[in-house]
């Protein structure tokens, strides 16, 4: 049976294992203003935390992967996420923004597509298109990275 690990345990363990690579970072739960969307963000700070950064944010990308798998657990609400010098934070506030954009050009135009997201940004997008009543999502592609679909219902 998996050992589901408590929020409360997850900034030291972060710390262990970015020290076991041989970076100081600071781990601290801080809010995204946004817990739907963005619960439980996790701020990855110090001299080295930019390292994380690096390859279009690969090590942070496998660290967030071994999190989940630490945590056991699979309920989105629960799980930790996270971010270095905002820059997670920052993708989910521009999401939101353009989601609202698409969300207009679909109304003018039918549809409007989103290409090449992540799991979570076309999340991100399908939780801020759910609440427009004449608006629908779906993904479309194989693999992680697909497009969006935002189309008006018909």
């Amino acid at each position: 049976m998996r050992h589901t690990r408590q929020l409360e345990e997850i900034p030291e363990l972060v710390q262990k294992w970015c020290s076991y690579l041989g970076l100081s970072v600071e781990a601290t739960f801080e809010k995204s203003g946004d817990d739907l969307l963005f619960p439980n963000r996790m701020a990855l700070s110090g001299q080295d935390a930019s390292h994380l950064l690096s390859g279009r944010s690969q090590p942070l990308d496998a660290l967030q992967y071994l999190l989940h798998e630490a945590q056991g657990d699979r309920d989105e609400s629960k799980l930790v996420y996270l971010d270095v010098q905002g820059t997670r934070l920052f993708r989910m506030r521009e999401l939101v923004a353009m989601a609202g954009l698409a969300a207009q050009k679909a109304r003018q135009n039918g549809s409007y597509t989103f290409v090449s997201l992540t799991p979570k940004e076309r999340r991100w997008i399908h939780l801020v298109i759910r609440n427009e009543s004449d608006l629908e999502t779906y993904s479309e592609g194989f693999g992680t990275i697909k497009s969006l679909k935002v189309l008006r219902k018909v």
